[in-house]
C-alpha cells in the first residue's frame, strides 16, 4: 500500500531529500511497501530518483562482480 496515495516516486524523492542514502532508501522502501530486498533495490536503482547515480552504480556492481568471479581470491 502506497503512502497516503504517493507513488513510489514521491516517495524516494521525499526519502532522498530529507538526507537519506541510496542504501537508506532501499531499506525505507522496502518497509514501507513489504516487498522483498531485491524488489526495493530495483525500484530504488531504476528510478528517477537515483538516476544520477545509476552509470557509477552499474560500474561499481560491474566491477564488484568481477572481483567475485576471480580465480585467484
Amino acid at each position: 500500500m502506497l503512502i497516503k496515495g504517493k507513488d513510489i516516486e514521491s516517495i524516494l524523492a521525499f526519502i532522498r531529500e530529507n538526507g537519506c542514502s541510496k542504501s537508506q532508501s532501499i531499506v525505507i522502501l522496502k518497509k514501507l511497501q513489504n516487498i522483498p530486498l531485491d524488489e526495493a533495490q530495483r525500484l530504488v536503482h531504476l528510478s528517477q530518483t537515483w538516476q544520477d547515480t545509476y552509470e557509477y552504480d552499474e560500474e561499481l556492481n560491474r566491477q564488484f562482480y568481477e572481483i567475485l568471479m576471480r580465480d585467484d581470491l
